[in-house]
């Protein structure tokens, strides 16, 4: 054996020492001695009974390096504990690790790496080593080293297989122990985290005690919690360690780099940095400042979205165990029930409060209140509901204005109501404008728009149409500042209070239509009386008048003889009948007999009969109320009159059906098209046909003829049906 054979030359003295030895650490390992104690007594028993000047024993680690756990020398300390070998080039410790089979160098001249470099400037000569294997995996290996010239004896290795099999036991049921006591310690961890989370703490009192758990749980120095904010932000939700300044809780940071956070953001998945030296990124600098090491993160995944991540960070350069992502896996399926209850509260009373602002908001468009009025109070709800720092409401003036009928919000800078104000593509207004259909942006300095919300401290922006009888009337714009990102229900919660702006722009609209309408039927009405008082003097009256004077000459006549009376009483005749013929002629522009004596198919066709056009007839031989029967005739009439004057029409064609308690009146033509809706005689129409509850249609395009079709309700109960 090297360094000498034992005193009396005996082998069987040698083997008693042997057994001796290997009993004695046998009753170290089946009392549960600890790992460091016994690896100590192990090298030294084995430098004892093989006479051999060192002993080490290294583990071997995950990164391909391997750790001096254990040494024994007779010339003193050589090896530190706790030093990490690198295994390049020759040596035994990486022979052993990659044959799993005893292996030795008897001369380390000329060798290369680390440990042959050590080798020699510690003066040793040969070396041997065996493996140590616990559970059928490769922990660590033993290795003997002489520094006397002759060799080791030929059989070492099988005499160190004896003690690593011994040494293989003991780092087994240690690892157990140290299994047993971490799941212990772990399921306590999880229930107190478990408890405070099913009591339904607040996010903060749960994040904190999740960060403390896993601090002391993983033996770490730092903790943290990051929600991802947005693609550019994380803020920091926990803070556990010695140094809570750095990235300190509230604190906000933009993600990108090399750095654990922003690789969990970008994967989705479990990462781990055993050399954050070369973290970059804010956070990644904010780390490296607290002199952080190893760090290992895991997502937090919440109804299978990314929410956010925790890290955990040791400042030693001792990695995290193979295990510690699942672990951390364990606290953020907590973490993501504390998220998930505690979002769940917090929408149901943002629903809540959104209710009630539509209930408010619903209340006053029922008042029917003044337009400023009404969209003053909506833009109020709609900022304390959606939590944004302003709202906008516009009317859309063209495709490159809008019209800013209200705005709120607490900024400093305020935009006079009436302003007029420019859009451009890529704006949010210009998405609504185009699509119809909600829209979100970041804003920029692109147009006039983006200008004027950087002036409101806005960053993001988004808008929801407001159509009124089905055409776009305009938008309504949330803008929020700073980091926060609104969330992904937003546009949806803006379309409901949209629907009642609607309601309430329709209903004013309505208003002043009939308004609007009623001051013209009442200024028609003047009209015709003016007309017909100007036709009776003008005509009949005239006449009239003629007529008496005439029978009073008639009369003078008579009674001094004169030879004139007879002409005279011819022409009182004939103003007399002139003057029926006028009245007749009056009274057939108001309501032509035909019309109340036969209904509205004996109206129609006389009006068709006095025209030298072609006319198709389909009207109903039915009887309506005096009032449709009148404005139906009307509505034919100068509908016919417009298609004779305007339409250059080869035919015209007259129906007039009903179904469903709706009377549906149609007059339409061959000819050019292009009626203006809004002229004169279309909108006496309108008006005529609205008095009554019912609605006009005009479709008149360019070369394709022209429809006017009016819908009555025959009815009181129809009329509360209408659409």
């Amino acid at each position: 054996m090297a360094g000498g054979r034992p005193g009396d030359g005996s082998e069987l003295h040698q083997l008693a020492e042997q057994q001796t030895a290997l009993r004695r650490v046998a009753t170290l390992v089946a009392r549960g001695a600890a790992a460091e104690t016994l690896f100590a007594v192990v090298a030294e028993q084995v430098a004892e009974i093989l006479h051999v000047p060192l002993v080490s024993i290294v583990r071997y680690e995950a990164d391909g390096t391997a750790t001096e756990r254990a040494s024994f020398s007779q010339r003193g300390t050589l090896f530190r504990l706790g030093t990490r070998w690198s295994l390049g080039g020759t040596n035994v410790v990486a022979q052993v690790r990659d044959s799993l089979r005893p292996a030795r160098i008897d001369d380390y001249a000329g060798l290369t790496g680390e440990i042959a470099d050590r080798v020699r400037e510690a003066g040793i000569r040969s070396t041997a080593g065996s493996p140590i294997a616990v559970a059928g995996r490769l922990w660590g290996a033993m290795v003997v080293s002489t520094f006397e010239p002759d060799v080791l004896p030929a059989g070492i290795g099988a005499d160190l297989t004896e003690f690593t099999e011994l040494v293989a036991t003991a780092i087994a049921n240690s690892e157990a122990r140290e299994e047993l006591q971490r799941l212990a310690d772990e399921q306590a961890s999880l229930r107190r985290v478990a408890t405070i989370v099913a009591r339904e703490a607040s996010q903060t009192r749960a994040f904190t005690a999740i960060a403390e758990e896993v601090g002391h749980l993983l033996a770490t120095e730092e903790i943290r919690m990051f929600r991802f904010e947005s693609r550019h932000t994380a803020i920091v939700m926990a803070a556990w360690g010695e140094r809570e300044d750095v990235l300190p809780i509230g604190a906000r940071h933009p993600l990108g780099g090399e750095n654990a956070a922003s690789r969990v953001f970008a994967t989705g998945r479990p990462v781990r940095i055993d050399d954050y030296g070369t973290a970059t990124g804010a956070i990644g600098d904010a780390a490296r400042t607290t002199g952080t090491r190893c760090v290992v993160a895991a997502p937090i995944l919440v109804q299978g979205r990314l929410w956010g991540a925790i890290v955990a960070a040791k400042r030693r350069d001792v990695p995290f165990p193979v295990q510690t992502e699942e672990r951390l896996g364990q606290f953020t399926e907590l973490m993501a029930t504390a998220i998930a209850n505690a979002e769940a509260r917090a929408e149901l009373a943002r629903l809540v409060d959104e209710q009630a602002a539509l209930r408010r908001v619903a209340t006053l468009v029922a008042e029917g209140p003044a337009p400023t009025e009404l969209f003053d109070a909506v833009t109020a709800e709609m900022v304390r509901a959606l939590g944004a720092d302003g709202v906008t409401l516009a009317r859309f003036e063209s495709d490159e204005e809008l019209l800013l009928v209200a705005d709120l919000g607490n900024n400093t800078f305020k935009v006079p109501v009436g302003s007029r104000i420019q859009y451009r593509e890529g704006s949010v207004a210009a998405i609504v404008r185009r699509t119809a259909r909600p829209g979100r942006v970041e804003y920029d300095e692109n147009d006039m728009l983006s200008k004027l919300a950087t002036r409101l401290q806005a960053r993001v922006g988004v808008g929801a149409p407001v159509v009124v009888d089905g055409r776009l009337w305009g938008l309504m714009v949330a803008r929020w500042g700073g980091d926060e990102t609104p969330p992904p229900d937003t546009e949806a919660r803006m379309e409901r209070f949209g629907q009642l702006l609607e309601t309430a722009i329709a209903n004013a609209d309505g208003r002043n239509q009939l308004i609007a309408s009623r001051a013209r039927l009442v200024a028609a009405a003047d009209d015709a009386r003016r007309r017909v008082v100007q036709d009776l003097h003008d005509g009949a009256q005239q006449r009239l008048v003629h007529t008496i004077i005439t029978l009073k000459m008639v009369e003078r006549a008579l009674l001094h003889g004169d030879d004139n009376v007879e002409s005279l009483v011819h022409e009182a005749l004939t103003q007399a009948e002139q003057g029926i013929v006028d009245l007749r002629e009056l009274a057939h522009g108001i309501l032509p007999a035909a019309l109340t004596r036969g209904g509205l198919r004996d109206g129609v066709e006389a009006v068709v009969q006095r025209l030298e056009l072609p006319v198709r007839l389909a009207v109903a031989d039915e009887r309506f109320d005096e009032e449709i029967e009148a404005t139906a005739y009307f509505l034919v009439a100068e509908a016919l009159t417009n298609v004779v004057k305007h339409a250059r029409a080869g035919y015209a064609a007259v129906s007039a059906t009903t179904q469903d308690g709706m009377l549906r009146l149609e007059v339409s033509d061959d000819g050019i098209g292009g009626a203006d809706a809004n002229g004169h005689g279309l909108v006496g129409m309108r008006d005529r046909v609205t008095a009554l509850g019912g609605w006009l249609e005009i479709r008149s395009p360019p070369g394709a003829g022209t429809l006017v079709a009016a819908t009555f309700p025959l009815s009181a109960d129809v009329v509360g049906h209408l659409p």
